[in-house]
């Protein structure tokens, strides 16, 4: 008898060691800096650039570089948002990241203030909005802010949402002037 019950003990502990852990959640990443590239459209000149950087993250030390966003007034702009986690050592590009997870992201943008219009944001695999580029178009001069929110949205995206559905990975009231 004992013959029988070692290799089905044998077997059983087996398969039950090989047996899948769930899924762990997607973690949500450090987000230290958000570069915004603004290229004119159909206008001379260089790409303006406007960075902030907080390498300890949300809390803690206030942020080490807050750029105000300046556009001229009665303009169109393609943006282009790049995501980085500095605190890592080489940097890590968060960008690529949330282009891969795009279907559970999305990027919100809330002028006040500012004569500015945030359109054609790109979408995700599923037509869905993401944001990582988008089109601002000025208008007269003006000076506020822009509410620039990214949510994580795992398995909830949907068309429509609002700002307040998923969780924060990073929200800036960025200083804008149209001048």
């Amino acid at each position: 008898m004992l013959k029988f019950i070692l290799p089905l003990f044998a077997v059983t502990t087996l398969v039950t060691s090989c047996k899948k852990d769930p899924a762990e959640p997607n973690e949500e990443e450090l987000i230290t800096t958000v570069t915004l590239t603004f290229t004119q459209v159909g206008g001379a000149g260089a790409p303006s650039t406007f960075i902030f950087r907080d390498l300890d993250g949300d809390g803690g030390a206030a942020p080490t570089v807050y750029n105000d966003i300046v556009l001229a007034p009665n303009k169109t702009y393609n943006l282009a948002i790049t995501l980085t986690n500095e605190a890592k050592t080489p940097a890590e590009d968060i960008t690529a990241e949330v282009a891969a997870e795009a279907g559970d992201h999305q990027f919100y943008f809330a002028p006040t203030g500012a004569n500015v219009t945030v359109s054609n944001l790109n979408n995700d695999g599923g037509g869905l909005p993401l944001g990582l580029t988008s089109t601002w178009t000025t208008g007269a001069a003006s000076n506020g802010k822009v509410k620039i929110t990214l949510k994580h949205k795992p398995g909830i995206k949907a068309s429509g949402d609002l700002v307040t559905k998923g969780d924060t990975d990073i929200e800036l009231d960025w200083t804008t002037r149209v001048q």
